[in-house]
């Protein structure tokens, strides 16, 4: 079973943290750096799109009772992907006009980019009921469990409410980020993009901090198979 979940984690951990620090400038009305997040959104969600698609298409995650990883990662990572390689195609098209230095000149820049989001925030919307969805899901299915043989949440395994909490816990709070987002822009409320901030930076420190423990978690399940070893931490 071919799988790579650790790099979809840790690519939309960085995605999100890097949107909402690119969303946080826009809201303070900061001068915005136009090639360089554009570059960055490009390479993060390239990786997303093409894993997330590969994922969406494939199915992976073969093992019994694993199935739904291929719903839970790969649609989200398609989606956040292309909406990343959006915001790539937009900066970079509209760097001349977002290199300005007086404080009108950002002011006016910084309503032209809300503008341009406003609508891609429909589908970051439909994304995020479509997380919503997978929180309670992982909630109500007790969905997450590690299995025996893997580090340190293998431990916890006998108790997947556990797991299936952080998890959905993990994506309720990135969907509230995106229904947030999908809601200040279409309901005239620009204060709830504070919200949705918060929701994403948070979000994606922890999916990017889950995302890279599943390196070490994960090799050492596949090492704990493959030579019937009895690694636990």
């Amino acid at each position: 079973m071919v799988v790579y979940n650790e790099l979809i984690a840790i690519t939309a951990g960085a995605g999100l943290i890097g949107f909402a620090l690119f969303l946080g400038n826009l809201l303070r009305r900061r001068t915005i750096d136009s090639e360089g997040w554009a570059a960055f959104f490009g390479v993060t969600g390239l990786l997303l799109l093409a894993t997330g698609l590969h994922t969406t298409l494939t199915w992976p995650y073969e093992a019994p009772g694993f199935e739904y990883y291929n719903i839970a990662f790969g649609q989200p990572a398609a989606g956040f992907g292309a909406l990343l390689l959006f915001a790539t195609i937009y900066l970079w098209r509209h760097r001349t006009a977002l290199e300005v230095g007086t404080e009108g000149e950002i002011e006016s820049a910084t309503e032209a980019t809300l503008r341009g989001l406003k609508p891609a925030s429909i589908f970051v919307g439909a994304l995020g009921l479509g997380m919503a969805a997978l929180a309670v899901t992982f909630v109500r299915f007790q969905l997450g469990a590690a299995p025996p043989e893997e580090p340190i949440t293998g431990r916890f395994g006998h108790l997947p409410v556990l797991e299936a909490l952080f998890l959905g816990g993990l994506w309720g709070i990135i969907a509230v980020g995106a229904l947030l987002f999908a809601i200040s822009f279409w309901a005239r409320k620009p204060g709830l993009l504070r919200w949705s901030y918060w929701a994403f930076l948070l979000g994606g420190i922890a999916l990017l901090l889950f995302g890279a423990m599943n390196f070490y978690t994960h090799i050492g399940m596949y090492t704990n198979f493959a030579y019937d070893t009895n690694y636990r931490w």
